[in-house]
């Protein structure tokens, strides 16, 4: 299966992937992905509110893919029981990153080269198996101009380990929901 993030970045210098075989059938696990809300995660929670705050204006939204997008992501591309892609464009290592979030159509992002900003693409993949689903996972980062990329380096081995646990916290849950769902 060809790399979906491969779309929107084509050299990555950072990635990491986690991903977990659920026994359930894909549309439930893509219902769980889809409805999974930050209280069902309050360690994700903590973490990510230790980065960060909401964007200006944004409260709590009521799933997990929305609260993301509330700090700054936003929807790359999307097949219905298939995947969802994010992507988020910033000066990351900074101390509040979302003051210097940037956006772009989904177009664009793969090009798109500010000056001094990276850029991170993220993917939740449900990929029917034999005995259920494998949920995948995979996350990217890039940046262009060498200064650039060596603070994202920088930021991104500081931040990697914890951005594993949120990912793995997260398939988790997410299991735990679509079984529910049967």
């Amino acid at each position: 299966m060809p790399k979906v993030l491969e779309d929107f970045i084509t050299q990555p210098l950072g990635a990491e992937r986690h991903e977990l075989h659920v026994r359930q059938r894909p549309e439930s696990v893509w219902a769980a992905l889809n409805t999974l809300s930050p209280g069902e995660l309050p360690l994700v929670g903590l973490l990510m509110g230790l980065r960060s705050a909401p964007a200006k204006g944004a409260g709590e939204a009521p799933t997990m893919l929305g609260t993301m997008i509330g700090r700054g992501w936003f929807e790359l591309a999307t097949e219905p029981q298939r995947y969802v892609v994010l992507g988020s464009i910033s000066q990351f290592w900074r101390l509040r990153p979302g003051e210097f979030r940037r956006t772009c159509p989904a177009g664009r992002f793969r090009d798109y080269d500010a000056p001094g900003f990276a850029k991170s693409a993220s993917v939740f993949e449900v990929i029917p198996t034999e005995h259920g689903t494998l949920l995948r996972t995979e996350t990217w980062v890039t940046a262009g101009s060498a200064a650039t990329r060596r603070r994202m380096l920088a930021y991104w081995r500081l931040i990697r380990p914890f951005s594993g646990v949120i990912r793995r916290v997260m398939l988790r849950a997410i299991a735990r929901k679509a079984a529910a769902y049967g």
